[in-house]
């Protein structure tokens, strides 16, 4: 049976699952070796990729820019900055995945987030936002997968256990049970 994906629109309640913590404040969190209690905990991988100035410099203006609207303009900040520095990966992926969720490019979505789980595979947000994005493109059974693995991390994610909870109900079949009865 082919799967529809779940419509964008169905879900924006769901995005604010992928406004992780600003890059300043998870930066400070990794300088300082404090996690944050509201957001979780700070994921140990963060600890293996130090962020240069510069790179620091580049991500928080994509912040910047995302936050006034801009999400073409963040993709292309975002996109430079990976471009000049690649070991910024780790960091320049997640955001990267956020502003095409934002902005409905839905596979490019999957893929930088896929790379940000890949490179920090104990990161909670990423694995709630790869989820997000693959219940977005019909993967209905990975984005189970990703979310409960994301709840596994940190289970006091409350958007997490909300849009694991609403899954099924997105799933075509679903709707087709209930019609035909």
């Amino acid at each position: 049976m082919v799967q529809k994906p779940l419509s964008f629109g169905a879900c924006v309640i769901c995005l604010a699952i992928v406004v992780p913590a600003s890059v300043a404040q998870t930066s400070r969190a990794v300088a300082t070796g404090a996690g944050d209690a509201a957001q979780g905990t700070i994921s140990a991988d963060l600890l293996r990729y130090r962020v240069p100035s510069k790179v620091l410099q580049m991500l928080q203006e994509a912040r910047r820019t995302a936050d006034a609207g801009d999400h073409a303009g963040a993709i292309r900040s975002l996109e430079k900055t990976l471009a000049k520095y690649p070991n910024s990966a780790a960091w320049a992926q997640s955001m990267l995945g956020v502003e095409y969720l934002k902005t409905d490019q839905l596979s490019a979505a999957v893929s930088s987030l896929e790379q940000a789980v890949q490179l920090l595979p104990r990161d909670a947000v990423n694995r709630s936002n790869l989820g997000l994005s693959l219940a977005l493109t019909g993967q209905y059974d990975r984005a189970e997968q990703e979310l409960r693995r994301a709840l596994v991390l940190d289970p006091r994610n409350l958007k997490t256990e909300q849009l694991l909870r609403a899954l099924p109900a997105a799933r075509p079949d679903n709707h087709m049970a209930r019609n035909s009865s």
